[in-house]
């Protein structure tokens, strides 16, 4: 597939693309075509003679300028459209990363990307593109122009045009570091921002806003410093060409009216010419600006095609399909990228269809690691993992997706409504709404309110309260009829009741559950059919005693197998 560019986006609109030059051929006809109309009432032998070249001038005016507003909205529209799919290429390529990619990469590069970069391109590469079309297209027609006046005061206009197309090429490098420095420059501020608006509750709490307030101010002074330097390249570089301009225009002049004084062009022509000048001297000062600016952003050009590379959604498996809801660990080792500890060490377990087991021990034990490795954020490990009986490295993508589903501790609501936060867009019916939301617990809590699911949740569910959040979270699961079902510490912030309804609508499920725990003491511990402890990256059964008010854990040496154990349930 070819390679799609920041500059290819715009040839893609081919209709767009075309009506746009065609209407800057329009306006490069007409512009320096006002250029004849003194010229004419000059050299005008009668009064009626000169009020015809008038009106002429007033015609030739009024279409310049409809050409002028046409070309631009054209391109407008183009650049926009260009700007719209850059966006939703990259997007389509962050949503394709694999989850062991996305947990490395920070947020920062790709918010900097959509919002600061984006803005760059379109006033640093598009606008300048559109100039130098539009100056070009005048250029062009002046040149013809100026052919018909005087060749030789062409030629002395093309010497002298010289100088403003150099200028700008020997300042594009500092300009194009300056611009680079500025684009990570900005990333590391939205980097500090978005810490800063997320830690707003911590910052407050500890009394922190004097410092974040000064970390703050160092942030945006070096911010500041960086976009002045990149401004400073830019006005030198405008300041310099138009200097060399006025004197090419001195130079033209002067070169004019020894012309005009040995006869070879009337004074109507020498007007003429002198403002023919403007139309070959500012299109050359312009477009040279233009493509320095347009070079300079080659490095944000180049990210932002890394970015839009075409990626599929992690096209990791094979074509086998689970059959039920098992899940069976044997000697499984896995360790993160860039380190030798083992957070998994041969690790074994096996978990029946429809069994509700538990995995408890202390943090770092490889718990979460173990949930995640199941839902395929890391795609290597060592030893077996069968799911429904399918090895998981053989499960095709989207069989796992939905056989398999996760529930983290803390469930990340969008802003939006209640509906879509359990459905995620996806088209289930009313029926497996209203299913889902009775086998989480939450359907007296949407009865409450007067827009029932069409409540709209505000951002990070700060009008949700724990248990109501973590409870949306397994409506995600039920409504999806995931035969697997994996729970990473969802009461971790949750009171002692809360705790156990939320458990209680988990352990419901007609399905395999998996529960990661740190709560060994509360009651909803009776209803699993197996523990295991986690410690040094393996995984012991523990007996499962049921009498008092609390679960008992005990280490079994014997290794209680699945068959003879006592039912909990």
């Amino acid at each position: 597939m070819k390679r799609r560019t920041v500059l290819s986006m715009i040839r893609e609109q081919r209709g767009q693309a075309a009506l746009w030059v065609l209407l800057s051929a329009g306006i490069g006809f007409f512009a320096p075509l006002k250029s004849f109309i003194l010229q004419w009432i000059i050299d005008s032998k009668t009064v009626e003679h000169a009020l015809m070249c008038l009106l002429a001038g007033v015609a030739i005016t009024a279409a310049s300028h409809g050409f002028e507003l046409s070309c631009r909205s054209a391109f407008t529209k183009l650049a926009c459209g260009a700007m719209d799919g850059i966006r939703w290429r990259v997007m389509k390529g962050v949503l394709a990363r694999p989850m062991e990619q996305a947990q490395r990469e920070e947020d920062a590069a790709y918010l900097s990307a959509l919002t600061a970069d984006m803005r760059t391109l379109y006033d640093e590469c598009f606008t300048p593109l559109f100039n130098i079309v539009f100056w070009g297209a005048i250029l062009l027609c002046a040149i013809g122009m100026y052919l018909f006046v005087s060749p030789a005061l062409l030629l002395i206009v093309a010497v002298m045009s010289v100088p403003p197309l150099i200028l700008p090429r020997l300042l594009n490098r500092r300009l194009a570091r300056a611009r680079g420095a500025f684009s990570g420059e900005m990333a590391r501020y939205t980097q500090r921002v978005k810490e800063t608006l997320a830690g707003f509750e911590t910052i407050r709490l500890f009394g922190c806003e004097a410092r974040y307030e000064a970390a703050h101010e160092d942030a945006s002074a070096q911010n500041a410093a960086s976009e002045r330097r990149v401004q400073q390249s830019v006005n030198e570089t405008i300041v310099a060409s138009s200097l060399l301009a006025n004197g090419t225009f001195i130079v033209i002049l002067f070169f004019g009216m020894l012309q005009v004084f040995s006869g070879k062009i009337s004074m109507g022509y020498m007007v003429t010419a002198s403002q023919l000048a403007n139309f070959i001297i500012q299109p050359c000062q312009y477009i040279s600006q233009n493509v320095a600016r347009l070079r300079s952003t080659k490095g944000i050009r180049t990210r932002m095609e890394a970015l839009m590379e075409e990626r599929t959604a992690q096209a990791e498996g094979g074509t086998c399909l689970p059959q039920d809801g098992s899940v069976v660990c044997e000697g499984v080792t896995f360790a993160y990228p860039d380190t030798d500890r083992r957070v998994l060490d041969g690790l074994t377990l096996a978990v029946g269809d429809r069994e509700k087991t538990a995995l408890v021990g202390v943090s770092g034990c490889g718990k979460s690691t173990l949930a995640k490795l199941l839902c395929r954020y890391y795609g290597t490990y060592a030893g077996s993992i069968r799911v429904g009986g399918a090895e998981l490295s053989g499960i095709a993508r989207e069989a796992l997706l939905c056989h398999v589903g996760y529930i983290s501790q803390r469930t990340f609501l969008f802003d939006d409504t209640i509906r879509h936060n359990i459905s995620l867009y996806e088209p289930f019916t009313q029926e497996q709404m209203d299913e889902a939301v009775r086998l989480s617990g939450l359907a007296a809590y949407i009865a409450s309110l007067p827009e029932g699911l069409d409540t709209r949740i505000a951002e990070n569910g700060r009008n949700l309260s724990g248990g109501q959040a973590q409870r949306i979270g397994i409506a995600r699961a039920a409504i999806r009829g995931y035969r697997v079902i994996l729970a990473d510490e969802i009461t971790a912030s949750l009171d002692e009741a809360t705790s156990q309804q939320v458990m209680d609508n988990l352990l419901n499920m007609d399905a395999t559950v998996i529960a990661i725990t740190h709560d060994t003491q509360g009651e909803f511990m009776k209803r699993f059919d197996s523990v295991y402890r986690m410690e040094d990256g393996k995984a012991k059964r523990q007996a499962h005693h049921t009498s008092g008010l609390c679960a008992h854990l005990t280490e079994d040496s014997e290794g209680f197998s699945l068959n003879n154990r006592p039912s909990l349930l």
